[in-house]
């Protein structure tokens, strides 16, 4: 499991690297990752306000060769407290599979926080599912 955990830090490490992330970015964005068996995810999201996310990049891997497809979502946290669950990015290309998708955030009701759900999946039944931990929206 350590050289797994390696492999994607050094794989995440260099894809960061490539999407030039300029300081403007780093100080209004979050990075997210999460890792269950049989799927890991990353996503970059910038903050353009306290509504709207202007870019979104999610990435994801399907680890094993075990016929489950992975997905990731994004999740978000209202200044309320309430959380979102937006809609899913699935990859059904199989083991070592790295789709990327990119998007964009707008939300009336506030953006204050951030997470990514990373799951295994059977057609529509989740099999399993980690979290990265909640990033803050630099303009909530």
């Amino acid at each position: 499991m350590r050289g797994k955990s390696i492999l994607f830090t050094a794989a995440t490490t260099a894809f960061l690297s490539a999407t030039s992330m300029s300081s403007a970015w780093a100080a209004h964005g979050a990075v997210l990752a999460a890792e269950t068996t049989g799927a890991y995810g990353d996503a970059y999201v910038t903050f353009a306000s306290h509504t709207y996310a202007s870019k979104i990049e999610f990435r994801s891997v399907d680890l094993l060769a075990d016929g489950h497809n992975a997905r990731l979502r994004l999740m978000t946290m209202h200044d309320d407290g309430t959380v979102v669950y937006w809609g899913w990015r699935k990859n059904y290309g199989g083991k070592g599979a790295q789709p990327t998708w990119v998007t964009t955030l707008n939300d009336p009701k506030g953006i204050a926080k951030v997470r990514l759900q990373v799951c295994r999946a059977e057609a529509n039944e989740i099999l399993n599912c980690a979290y990265s931990k909640w990033e803050a929206n630099y303009y909530a």
